[in-house]
């Protein structure tokens, strides 16, 4: 399971420290924000108590009207939870008993200048982030044509020189030989460089080789959405493949299916012309142009007439 202790989010989000010291190893397990608007008025039975927990203006000011005994009650319950930490947001004084209480228990009080929306905005990006599913895989990232294109293959087909000659025509490259995937969403995965190797290529003869410094910083790209796989294998002639291109594959990658092509590789075949050509068709199904089937189409009219 994924955890994210106190003091790194006090130290991605700048935050001060107001109260609880001594827990600021605590463990965070989700990647869910919560604001207790229901907990302190007394109802505690669906409390996700795992999640980070943060305090605006409207929450302090509903406390700050209730009366002392009642505001004690509702702060000693709230921190009966196991709960990570409380943030509080817009530079708001904090409580006396809330610090109280926070330090006997030793639950972090922390807070930021950031408005509330804000800042639960960035936090749970940040969360979501950390705790997102992640995977290497072994290939060469690219950007063709603004879609991102993770090209996939045995050692020694020709990945690199492929993606080399595409940067060549002004296409730019996201990571090479270990591509790290992190799933966003039940539909998206982003791809992104190791950081050792980042803006860097493996080609067999020339060894490691800086592509910034070669072709500019226009040459390459942080990040980009895996939005097309192009399988590489070699030429098999007992093989029959695909040559109208109307059933789309798709592989499974983080438990999200991303469209995939295979191509056949053999000498005299231009890899970075296929690349390119299938990064323009990939748009034009995007747009519900599918040309594969409408030549079909039109195919079987004529056969008809």
């Amino acid at each position: 399971m994924a955890l994210v202790l106190v003091r790194e989010v006090i130290k991605d989000q700048n935050l001060s420290i107001i109260a609880g010291q001594t827990g600021l190893d605590r463990k965070i397990i989700s990647s869910e924000v919560h604001r207790p608007g229901l907990e302190l008025a007394g109802f505690f039975e669906h409390f996700g108590y795992e999640r980070i927990i943060v305090l605006g203006r409207t929450e302090l000011a509903y406390l700050g009207e209730q009366n002392s005994d009642t505001r004690k009650v509702r702060l000693r319950q709230l921190l009966f939870f196991n709960i990570p930490c409380i943030i509080v947001t817009d530079d708001l004084l904090v409580l006396d008993e809330l610090i109280e209480l926070c330090n006997q228990k030793g639950v972090p009080i922390l807070r930021t200048a950031e408005k509330t929306g804000e800042f639960i905005y960035q936090l749970s990006r940040y969360l979501h982030n950390r705790f997102a599913p992640r995977k290497s895989m072994h290939g060469v990232f690219v950007e063709v044509y603004g879609v991102g294109i993770l090209i996939i293959g045995p050692s020694g087909i020709g990945k690199s020189e492929c993606a080399l000659e595409l940067i060549k025509r002004g296409h730019r490259l996201v990571a090479d030989d270990a591509v790290q995937l992190m799933k966003i969403s039940d539909t998206k995965i982003i791809g992104y460089p190791d950081e050792m190797i980042r803006h860097h290529m493996e080609i067999r003869g020339l060894g490691i080789i800086d592509i910034r410094s070669l072709f500019g910083i226009a040459a390459t790209a942080d990040e980009r959405p895996v939005e097309l796989v192009i399988q590489l294998e070699k030429w098999d002639d007992r093989k029959e493949y695909d040559r109208l291109g109307i059933q789309q594959r798709t592989i499974k990658i983080l438990k999200v299916e991303i469209p995939c092509t295979t191509i056949p590789v053999r000498e005299g075949r231009n890899l970075a012309v296929v690349i390119e050509t299938g990064a323009m068709n990939f748009y034009l199904r995007r747009m519900g142009i599918m040309s594969a089937e409408n030549f079909a189409k039109q195919l079987q009219s004529k056969m008809i007439r």
